[in-house]
């Protein structure tokens, strides 16, 4: 025996009202899908790298080149400390020193000994510790990208300071750098903030093994520095 079709009428009407709010839940979910979640949580992690130094390296008399910029050359990072994840070599440019003559400047002396007008110097320990070196970080990596745990960030507007022994790098030195996250989307805004700290070394004409103690005596010349995961960090969030 068939419904009466008012009955049936009536049941469509209830059906489509169900299903209008469902429909209508279903477009939400939709639309809102490129909305920011919440945010990763907080994390910090080792860091391992080789800073290696414009060739020959750091010495007390630093060296001369025709060229107007010098490269330095941080290799790909690995995180650890309980992290996995890793980013791309970076490389920091220094605005070389221009030879003005004998005795000038006394912060590059190798352009003393061998004084031309076209060349400027670059890697004395004394370019090292002064705000160029410093300004050269951070306009050098005033961006960084990197993973952790499988996440893709991105930062921007870094600023870097020096670490001398005894801060944040314990007995080492090194550079302090601070970012802001620019994605993911869900940590935007976060801060960055990277220690590269500076252990041991390789070069020639060395009497001391780690860059602390190259930087104390300055005897021999600096080819490479690890970036030592003992004590070198990055924290986001």
């Amino acid at each position: 025996m068939g419904l009466p079709s008012k009955l049936i009428r009536n049941g469509l009407v209830v059906a489509a009202a169900i299903a209008m709010p469902l429909s209508m839940t279903a477009v939400t979910g939709v639309t809102g899908a490129g909305a920011a979640g919440p945010a990763d949580p907080p994390v910090t992690c080792s860091v391992g790298s080789t800073l290696t130094f414009a060739p020959p390296g750091i010495s007390k008399a630093g060296s001369v080149t025709a060229a107007k910029k010098s490269f330095s050359t941080i290799s790909a990072p690995t995180f650890g400390g309980g992290c996995s994840g890793s980013g791309p070599a970076n490389t920091i440019q220094f605005p070389n020193v221009h030879c003005m003559g004998p005795g000038v400047p006394a912060s590059n002396p190798a352009c003393h000994t061998v004084y031309s007008g076209t060349l400027d110097g670059y890697d004395s320990w004394a370019n090292f510790e002064s705000s160029r070196m410093t300004t050269a970080v951070q306009k050098s990596l005033k961006s960084l990208s990197f993973t952790i745990n499988g996440i893709p960030y991105a930062t921007k507007g870094t600023v870097a300071s020096q670490v001398l022994a005894g801060g944040l790098c314990g007995s080492e030195v090194g550079f302090h750098l601070v970012a802001t996250v620019k994605s993911p989307k869900p940590d935007k805004g976060q801060t960055v903030a990277l220690n590269l700290c500076l252990g041991t070394i390789t070069g020639s004409g060395l009497t001391s093994s780690t860059f602390s103690g190259a930087a104390s005596d300055q005897n021999g010349t600096v080819a490479t520095a690890a970036i030592d995961p003992a004590t070198s960090t990055l924290h986001v969030g």
